[in-house]
């Protein structure tokens, strides 16, 4: 089901798109938490019940839907991790994880998130906060997400997630396993991350009743290098002046991104995607297709709550989001056969984390290799670390010869949008791109 509701996914006039409409008029708690319910899905679109533009799609709704049947069957330890945690561990030990930030905002694409944010505003969450925070603490109040046996962060990126996570631990009595990430990168910084890595295992090992396995473990990070080099190869296609796939279909492979690194299905699915990208691309070139008028690249998250179409109106007025700051490849190389220092080599390689250079030199580099006309960021509500580095970004850029427009609005939450003034300042930003 995650996986139904990313951007052109799936087709209004296709039956998961009739599906989908089902599903957001019944919003039983029970239904939704019900495993067999994911199960047919799967087998409905493993059968080809279901159609999708891309056979890479029809593979990510199946994952996605294994991925929560498992999640809410209960039959083996679940674990809540938040969106940058080492998935590696949970794969190489057999533990299901289950991701609330990310599902929040498959909450909020079927419009589920009105009555999760009131839930956590009315236990004193305030709106300045997080939207995808407070619809998984709403989530998790009203009974909606699965109850897990331990929380999981990282503290890069995210302090909001952070203090959820401990919330939450506090509340319901559970283990909290935090992985604090250094901002340096540098030899001690690296071994602090492996000690860490190394007591998480400890503690999930307690949880589960299972212990890892060091050849588990080397799969799990061999899984994740094929994962690298597979979307390296998307995010080259992608970059091609006739492909397709811009942000609209690209979004709903964030639920992979964010929670299938170290799965051997992931590089099954983005070695599937860059051969279909590629014969689009040819099928493009054969009958005259034409690229769109502006090449735009989009930082940090667009809103995502259903009845928005932000991402629409850029293509009907000939502009094009050909990628997106989250779709970005940013670890190395990993070593399987030194799993734990592969891992934490990854957590200490996000671009968004420490020095703002890091991000620059980052968002300069997309900019070239896609070839774009201009950049948007969207402020999204809550997300200050995001933030507070604009006056610096747009000053960079600035010097870099680079247009960038700011939009501020909310992810998840509709009330804290503004759709006519967000039109007209893309209007304004297009036109000054037309001179």
């Amino acid at each position: 089901m995650v996986a139904w509701m990313g951007y052109g996914l799936f087709k209004k006039n296709t039956g998961i798109g009739k599906l989908k409409e089902k599903i957001v008029g019944n919003r039983n708690k029970r239904l939704l938490r019900w495993p067999f319910l994911y199960l047919l899905g799967r087998e409905a679109v493993r059968r080809g019940l279901i159609k999708f533009p891309y056979r890479a799609n029809a593979m990510l709704v199946e994952y996605g839907m294994e991925h929560l049947r498992k999640a809410y069957q209960r039959k083996t330890a679940l674990v809540w991790s938040s969106a940058f945690s080492p998935t590696e561990l949970f794969y190489a030990l057999g533990v299901n994880h289950f991701s609330p930030e990310v599902t929040a905002a498959v909450t909020a694409s079927f419009g589920f998130q009105e009555k999760l944010l009131k839930e956590a505003e009315t236990n004193w969450w305030g709106r300045d906060s997080c939207s995808f925070h407070r619809c998984a603490m709403g989530g998790i109040l009203l009974d909606y997400f699965p109850r897990p046996r331990a929380f999981c962060a990282s503290t890069h990126l995210c302090d909001g997630g952070v203090l959820l996570f401990n919330n939450l631990a506090a509340r319901y009595r559970l283990p909290m396993l935090l992985l604090d990430i250094p901002l340096r990168q540098d030899q001690y910084s690296l071994d602090y991350v492996v000690r860490q890595l190394k007591e998480i295992i400890s503690a999930l090992e307690a949880c589960s009743g299972k212990k890892m396995q060091e050849e588990r473990l080397e799969e799990a990070v061999a899984c994740a290098d094929a994962a690298r080099r597979e979307l390296e190869v998307v995010n080259r296609w992608r970059s091609h002046p006739l492909s397709l796939f811009g942000a609209r279909q690209a979004l709903a492979y964030l639920y992979l991104y964010h929670n299938g690194v170290g799965s051997p299905v992931t590089p099954k699915i983005y070695n599937t995607l860059a051969h279909e990208l590629h014969m689009k691309i040819n099928e493009a070139a054969t009958t005259g297709a034409k690229p769109p008028r502006y090449r735009l690249l989009w930082l940090h998250l667009p809103p995502l709550f259903r009845g928005n179409n932000i991402l629409a109106y850029l293509e009907e007025q000939g502009a094009k989001v050909v990628f997106e700051e989250f779709s970005h490849v940013y670890w190395g190389p990993m070593e399987p056969h030194k799993p734990l220092e592969a891992i934490a080599r990854r957590m200490l390689a996000h671009f968004g984390y420490g020095p703002i250079e890091r991000r620059l030199h980052v968002i300069k580099t997309m900019a070239e290799n896609f070839a774009v006309d201009g950049v948007i960021h969207f402020s999204h509500w809550g997300c200050r670390q995001n933030s507070g580095s604009l006056k610096i970004i747009r000053d960079y850029l600035r010097r870099e010869g680079i247009p960038l427009l700011l939009l501020d609005g909310d992810c998840a939450d509709s009330r804290n949008n503004a759709p006519g003034q967000l039109r007209t300042r893309i209007d304004g930003f297009l036109e000054m791109l037309a001179k």
